[in-house]
């Protein structure tokens, strides 16, 4: 199922393309590409943390404030003590762990509603951005971050590609190779179930929570490399939110837990980035943009609907097949 989705969702990404080239030659082109690639890898990190938390059959809404406000007190650091890059990323993962600890134990502990406890953070970590920044806003930071975000390796391939690439590969070994992975997708596949076989679902639940922070965190030194500036409102501006969890479901991964892929989270932010920039080339005004996202976000849950009902009806299919045998 996940490779058709995935060789589907890579079909309509090359129409996108086609029309987009038929339109303007521009769009083909090695820079291109290359800036595609590595615009969509801020909304990779945080759809890998928003892939934990569906998996778990839960959800997240504040990892936009999460990314703001990593990528504020990670750029006031820099900008005004010249922090490098290794502490920076240490110091993003810290602060995205912390309020990631927070929404897990909203959720995981005191067991409010996942959407409840986290846009109930959403505007709590929101509100706490324009605490930190009071006025001001990180606009000079270290070129090391921004040539690391700009530069590309062979074949116009963007150095940053590579973060996101390799942040992919071990969230795939973590979910499909280790005990506390399958613990995850069988806790969304059936909480009641994962409980009863021995599984700790409240500590699995908790790590969710935790490890979306982090991700969100990550997020946000990612965002310093590809703009090198951050403002009170980053994160919350820009549609993060919409943009990550929509990527998660084009991606593959289900609103109601226990199916989903690292990979295709990295699929689906490729998708949106492919599509934004498309809509640009084609003259599409940017105030539309959120509506062509919240398109892909029912066509991505109308078309996982109907292939579980078509799989629900083969399996049920193959039960009568048997009895019947």
């Amino acid at each position: 199922m996940f490779l058709r989705r995935e060789l589907l969702l890579l079909a309509v990404m090359v129409v996108i393309v086609l029309a987009s080239v038929a339109h303007h030659s521009y769009f083909w082109t090695s820079r291109n590409i290359s800036f595609i690639l590595a615009d969509s890898m801020v909304i990779t990190f945080l759809a890998l943390g928003e892939t934990f938390v569906l998996l778990s059959r839960g959800v997240d809404l504040s990892i936009a404030p999460i990314m703001g406000l990593s990528a504020v007190i990670v750029g006031f650091r820099a900008q005004d003590h010249g922090m490098t890059l290794l502490p920076a990323v240490l110091l993003g993962a810290v602060v995205g762990l912390v309020l990631g600890l927070g929404n897990a134990v909203l959720v995981a502990v005191l067991r409010l509603p996942p959407i409840i406890a986290t846009l109930g953070t959403l505007s709590v970590y929101g509100g706490l951005q324009f605490v930190v920044t009071g006025g001001d806003q990180v606009d000079h930071v270290p070129t090391q971050y921004t040539d690391l975000g700009s530069e590309t390796i062979v074949w116009g391939i963007p150095t940053i590609l590579l973060i996101g690439v390799a942040a992919v590969i071990v969230t795939a070994l973590v979910l499909r190779h280790t005990r506390f992975g399958r613990a995850v997708y069988a806790t969304g596949n059936d909480l009641e179930a994962a409980y009863r076989s021995g599984i700790r679902t409240n500590q699995v639940i908790f790590a969710c929570y935790v490890i979306c922070g982090l991700f969100a965190g990550l997020a946000g030194v990612v965002y310093l490399m590809r703009t090198g500036s951050a403002v009170a409102t980053t994160g919350t501006d820009n549609n993060s939110n919409l943009n990550a969890i929509a990527a998660a479901l084009i991606g593959g991964t289900a609103l109601t837990g226990g199916r989903g892929s690292a990979i295709g989270a990295i699929a689906g932010s490729v998708f949106l980035s492919l599509t934004l920039t498309a809509m640009v080339f084609a003259g599409i005004p940017a105030i539309w943009q959120p509506a062509g996202v919240g398109a892909a976000i029912l066509i991505a849950v109308l078309a996982d609907g109907k292939a579980r009902r078509q799989n629900n009806t083969f399996r049920l299919g193959r039960l009568r097949l048997r009895r019947s045998s």
